[in-house]
């Protein structure tokens, strides 16, 4: 069973010492056999039954539950059709040896058909917002606890989550029935490693009228960067970055078609919301490392390089 779950699923399975029986009733003793595992560091209980009933195993589910405190999985040899329908409506964890498990508690649900890894190219735009807001932040959380951190379903966060894993900068731990990823590098390295799934946060930009309104904004672009190294800049550098959904018209925007002056601005529209990680209304560093990339200024390019240091990036 253990190789069949290791196989099937990648996942570190260990057995454990079985001293339940203690606990249990004469009738929960003699109707299963039991074995005890840990899986991702979740504590599981697999009970075997002598003869299966489904109207008898789901009362004796919740008794097994109350008293063991583990997430319970039916084993079985065989299983109909009608059975294995009925046990996924009630959300009943099983497991058949070499044909199909399903455990909830652990977001498994699987066949031999299991679906494969996905293949990263390219961060997805919250896939990198969840990366550098884990990155900075050094933080250990739930898809739950992040989406409201960062204002967004938890779905999504679990999709990112996801993404992250299948890029093998992360892998997934548990703790009871909390579930985390954790970066399998650490600073520097996990930023190198990390590089070619990167992408610019600028999706476009525009030149406009400066309004007060913008101040409330993070600064961005050259402005951005010669608030944090020795680059020399001026009030026509001067940049924001806003999330593509914000409304400009909620601005009070004036396009205008003379760049030359001195009260027009750069405004970035970015593909995640950059005010998440900004600090000190400046942009984050490593979003403005990638969103200045491809400038070709030599005195851009050296502080680039001096930002990179901080990280040992």
């Amino acid at each position: 069973m253990i190789n069949y779950i290791r196989n099937t699923l990648g996942v570190d399975i260990k057995e454990q010492k079985c001293d339940i029986y203690t606990k249990l009733p004469l009738y929960l003793k003699n109707e299963y056999e039991y074995k005890q595992y840990k899986i991702e560091g979740v504590e599981c209980l697999f009970a075997k039954p002598v003869e299966f009933s489904l109207i008898a195993y789901k009362k004796h589910l919740f008794k097994l539950t109350e008293l063991t405190k583990f997430n319970i999985v039916l084993e079985l040899d065989s299983i109909t059709p009608y059975q294995r329908k009925a046990l996924i409506e009630e959300k009943i964890s099983f497991i058949v040896k070499d044909y199909q498990m399903y455990m909830p508690f652990l977001a498994i649900s699987l066949t031999q058909r299991f679906e494969r890894k996905m293949i990263v190219e390219k961060f997805a735009p919250l896939t990198q917002l969840v990366f550098l807001y884990i990155f900075y932040n050094n933080v250990k959380l739930t898809a739950v606890e992040l989406a409201k951190r960062i204002d967004c379903t938890s779905m999504s966060v679990t999709r990112a989550y996801k993404e992250l894993v299948d890029s093998g900068l992360f892998r997934c731990e548990a703790d009871g029935r909390k579930k985390y990823i954790v970066p399998n590098y650490q600073g520097g390295k996990l930023l190198k490693m990390a590089e070619p799934f990167l992408i610019n946060p600028v999706e476009c930009v525009n030149y406009i009228k400066f309004d007060k309104n913008f101040e409330k904004m993070s600064v961005s672009g050259i402005y951005a960067l010669g608030k944090k190294t020795m680059l020399a800049v001026g009030d026509r550098d001067k940049s924001y970055a806003i999330f593509k959904r914000e409304k400009i018209s909620m601005l009070d925007i004036t396009f205008i078609l003379t760049f030359d002056r001195y009260d027009v601005v750069k405004m970035e529209k970015w593909s995640y919301n950059p005010a998440i990680l900004s600090k000190d209304g400046v942009v984050d560093d490593i979003s403005l490392i990638l969103s200045l990339a491809d400038n070709k200024d030599e005195r851009v390019q050296i502080s680039i390089d001096e930002l990179k240091e901080k990280y040992e990036w």
